[in-house]
Parts: C-alpha cells; sequence; structure tokens
C-alpha cells in the first residue's frame, strides 16, 4: 500500500518542530503498517478551519485524484479540519477515489470518527473563539491594545503582559502634524503630498496615500478617526466570519452598543479640543468620497492600468478615470484622465477586428482538438484500469462470500472486508459514471462570426437583451486581462495596450496596422 503523510499546525506562534514532530511519528507508524511512503504534505501557520487556504492539502487532493496513493496518514483528524462540514466532507471525497485515512491515535478512520471528531473539533473551534475574546476584554480593561501596531505607537514585547505600547516620538509628530494641518484647512491629498516629497515612510513603510488618513468613518479606522490618539481604546468594532466559499476571513462591522471603550491618558497624541476640531470638520466635508460610492459595474470596471506606474484606475468622476496612485498619494505625475467610454470602445473595435476572426477561432480549435484528443487517450487508459481493478474487486467479493457461504470463513472476520470491497465496487462504479466517453461538441466555424456579432452589438448597444449583454461582456473580460493606459503629451492620444493571455496585444487608434506589426493591433 502506498500512503503519504500530511502534517500541519495553525499558529505562527509555533515552530517547524511542530510538523517535524508529526512527520516524524507518521513515519514510524507507516513503516509498522508496511506502507511505502509515497510522499509528505505540510502546512504551516495555517488554520483548520477551511480547507480552501492550504496548499499542501490542496496538492494531496489532486494527488489522490491522480490515485497515487491509497492510504492517507496523520497524527489526528483535526489536522485534516475542525470544520465537521469540511472534514466530513474529505472524507467522503477520499473514499470515492479509494483512499483510506488512519491516524496514529484512532486507525483506520470511519464514519464514527468523523461523526465524533468533526463535531468535538467544531465545538472546540467555538470555545476557542469565545474564550479569545474574553482574554482580549480583559486586555482591554486593563490598558493593552489586543490588535497589531497602530502608526505612533511601537509594540513592548512582553510574553507575560502582552499588548503593551510606547509613544514613537517621531511617528507622533507626523500624526500632530497630519491633525494641525486638517484642521487648518489642509485637504488630504496636499498633505500626503508633502509627506512622501520629504520622504517619509507611510504606516505600511512605504508611500502615504489619502486613505491611510480618511479610511473609513463607520469602521473608525485612518488616522483622522483613530480615536486612541485622544487617549481612548476601541474595541469590539467589527468581527470576522470565515467565508465556507473561499476560506477568507471577511469583517463585519459590530452595532456602535457593542463597542467597548477604555480611557488610556498615557497613549494620547492629540489634544481634545484638536480632535474635536478635526471630527467637526470632516462632518462638514460630506459624505463619501466617489471612490466609495457603489456604481453600475461597467465593461473595464477593475481592469484598467497606468503604464507609467502600474497602479489601477480609479473614477474620478462619473465618465473619468484618473490613475490611483495620482489621486491618492501623488506619487504619478504623468498620468492624465481617461474617458471610460472611450477606453471601452477601443477594446471593442480592437477585438471585434483582430481577435474575433475566422482564423484566430480556427487555430483555437484546433488546438482543443489536440488536447482533447490527448486527454481521451489518458481517460481511455484509465477506463481500461478501472474496469479491471472493477472486475478484480467482483471476483474478491465473489471468492469470499462463497468461502462464507460454505463456512471456511468466519462471517465475524468477513463482514469488514466484504463492505471494504463492496466500498471499493460503489468508489469504481462512480468514477466510470464521471467518464463520458462521447466528444463534446465544437461549434462550427461560423463560432467567431457569432462573438463577434456578440462584441459588435455591446459596442453599438444593440443587444437584444440583458442575457446577449451578459453573455458579451463576459466573453470579452474573458479575452482581456489587463488594459494598460501610457500616457503621452497633452496633444497626443493616449495608448491603450489590451493584456491578453500571457503576450501583449496593443491598440493605438491613431496607427494604421495589422496583426504582424510588432504587436500591436
Amino acid at each position: 500500500m502506498r500512503a503519504v503523510i500530511y502534517a500541519r499546525f495553525s499558529s505562527d506562534l509555533q515552530d517547524n518542530r511542530s510538523i517535524t514532530d508529526q512527520v516524524s511519528m507518521a513515519r514510524k507508524y507507516a513503516d509498522m503498517r508496511g506502507f511505502v511512503l509515497a510522499g509528505v504534505f505540510e502546512d504551516a501557520a495555517i488554520s483548520g478551519a477551511s480547507l480552501i487556504n492550504r496548499p499542501g492539502l490542496q496538492r494531496l487532493l489532486v494527488d489522490a485524484a491522480a490515485q497515487k496513493f491509497n492510504v492517507l496518514v496523520t497524527e489526528s483528524l483535526d489536522r485534516l479540519s475542525r470544520s465537521q462540514a469540511d472534514i466530513a466532507a474529505l472524507y467522503e471525497r477520499l473514499s470515492f477515489l479509494a483512499v483510506r485515512i488512519e491516524t496514529l491515535a484512532d486507525g483506520h478512520v470511519s464514519e464514527i470518527h468523523v461523526g465524533l471528531t468533526g463535531t468535538m473539533s467544531a465545538l472546540f473551534l467555538k470555545d476557542l473563539a469565545q474564550k479569545t475574546r474574553r482574554g482580549q476584554m480583559g486586555r482591554v480593561k486593563a490598558g493593552r491594545i489586543p490588535g497589531g501596531r497602530s502608526y505612533g505607537y511601537d509594540v513592548v514585547l512582553a510574553r507575560e503582559d502582552r499588548g503593551q505600547r510606547v509613544l514613537n516620538a517621531r511617528e507622533a509628530a507626523i500624526v500632530r502634524r497630519i491633525y494641525s494641518e486638517y484642521a487648518s484647512g489642509r485637504g488630504t491629498l496636499a498633505i500626503v503630498k508633502s509627506l512622501n516629497f520629504e520622504g517619509e515612510s507611510g504606516p505600511s513603510g512605504g508611500t502615504w496615500n489619502v486613505s491611510a488618513l480618511v479610511g473609513s468613518p463607520k469602521r473608525r479606522n485612518g488616522l483622522l478617526n483613530n480615536e486612541l490618539y485622544r487617549g481612548t481604546i476601541v474595541y469590539n468594532r467589527q468581527r470576522f466570519v470565515k467565508d465556507p466559499a473561499t476560506g477568507k476571513r471577511v469583517s463585519r462591522a459590530n452595532p456602535e452598543s457593542e463597542w467597548q471603550r477604555q480611557d488610556v491618558p498615557e497613549f494620547r497624541i492629540v489634544d481634545e479640543a484638536l480632535w474635536a476640531r478635526v471630527q467637526r470638520l470632516r462632518e462638514s466635508r460630506g459624505g463619501p468620497h466617489i471612490h466609495h460610492q457603489r456604481g453600475p459595474k461597467r465593461l473595464l470596471s477593475g481592469l484598467i492600468y497606468c503604464g507609467c506606474c502600474g497602479a489601477r484606475y480609479n473614477i474620478a468622476s462619473r465618465d473619468f478615470l484618473r490613475c490611483s496612485a495620482k489621486s491618492n498619494s501623488g506619487t504619478c505625475d504623468r498620468s492624465r484622465l481617461v474617458r471610460m467610454a472611450e477606453v471601452e470602445q477601443r477594446v471593442l473595435v480592437s477585438l471585434e477586428r483582430d481577435v474575433l476572426t475566422e482564423r484566430m477561432f480556427d487555430l483555437a480549435v484546433g488546438a482543443y482538438r489536440e488536447e482533447f484528443a490527448r486527454a481521451q487517450g489518458d481517460r481511455g487508459a484509465m477506463r481500461v484500469r478501472l474496469e479491471s481493478e472493477l472486475a478484480d474487486v467482483q471476483k474478491k467479493s465473489d471468492r469470499l462470500l462463497k468461502l462464507v457461504e460454505e463456512g471456511h470463513a468466519d462471517p465475524a472476520v468477513a463482514g469488514p472486508r466484504l463492505n471494504e470491497l463492496a466500498n471499493r465496487k460503489r468508489s469504481i462504479a462512480g468514477e466510470l459514471a464521471l467518464r463520458p466517453d462521447d466528444a463534446p461538441v465544437i461549434p462550427a466555424g461560423d463560432g467567431a462570426a457569432s462573438y463577434r456579432e456578440l462584441v459588435e452589438g455591446l459596442r453599438r448597444k444593440s443587444l437584444g437583451g440583458e442575457a446577449d449583454e451578459r453573455k458579451a461582456a463576459d466573453l470579452v473580460r474573458g479575452l482581456v486581462r489587463r488594459v494598460i493606459v501610457l500616457p503621452r503629451d497633452e496633444d497626443e492620444p493616449q495608448v491603450i495596450e489590451i493584456e491578453a493571455g500571457s503576450s501583449p496585444i496593443g491598440v493605438n487608434t491613431d496607427r494604421d496596422c495589422n496583426v504582424g506589426c510588432g504587436g500591436w493591433i
């Protein structure tokens, strides 16, 4: 039997010795069981609350699907996952692939282990979250900060009394300067331009930008909203929940009634009068910035970048876009405004004229047919192997059943083996059912024309309905990875380069050129 080992620890406060110890014990277990070790998979300092964000486990599943091993050895089930739903789904998936799970504590894992251990692990996570929150609230009451570093303060490393901070004199002076200049009427962009010109590092160590100052008034982030500068710790403003679809944490704002405040006058950087003046000025300057207002999603939203600095273009007004580095930090000095409708039109014309052609479509279909033929050969070989294994499993099952019927085998001993063979038969049958023999239908040679008609309709705003518009928009976003705007002098048109796939194709409406001219089309 070929076996692999999986090891994981969840906290970056641990070290790789935890992984090493798990692997060492699993190797001994595999040797005792006579397994041939086929690989070791690891995930260091990654939570067990989700399967999605663990590259080691994902690679293991890929090898399992390729039938590279038969047994998965791990220290305990909670190393695979602490999520009740995930561990059940993982067990079902591996069973389907004819891979059994064995742990050092329980040996061969069954449905009973999965149910009991999954429930206990889920309860452990919930209990751990409650205890962590309770401990952090206690830290806040003691005048400690249970979070990351805030600009203006340095972290005091103390294992026994965590959360201590001390003022950083240089950064505190920058905070006071920002508050004073803003209170005097200076704009946020002017402030960050000055800081960047003087070479002052921002909170993240790079350049300053407007968002570092204004943040979100609702969530009280951003330098101009941070109550720590007035000597007040604010805790429990938000909570984090894990999105089961992505495995990533998503923040959710808590109502202000649930916030916890604690006065810490020793952390005050700006006096109360200056703080109040800045907050009144913030309120008087109105609602959210246009960057934060949600409008209808445009065809190329999020795909347009500055050719000078590489920053993404953001909304400057209803119809225009501007380089975000220029509008947020003033570090880009060559970019110009671009009209969104113009960029869309030029991109659509280029796709219509030079990409969605019969020749390009025929090349794509030819490449697809070659790949499909190769894959069909692989699938055919796999089907033969599965059918052969299914026949072998059936023979073993029939032979064992005959021994039981003739009294040559104890039913209590043979029963588990018969169940194992039955599960393997179901697994193989399921795999065979998922391997259709028929080739997919490939559209005839008019495919490019129909696609081009969709894009042309989108450009002329003459499509028949919402379904066609969505189909055309999906087609365009599938073809275009990025649109790069290369600024020119004020009296020259800006060049637009479309990056599609792994090689760029450019668009310049002032050049008359064909597919063969150096990548420009």
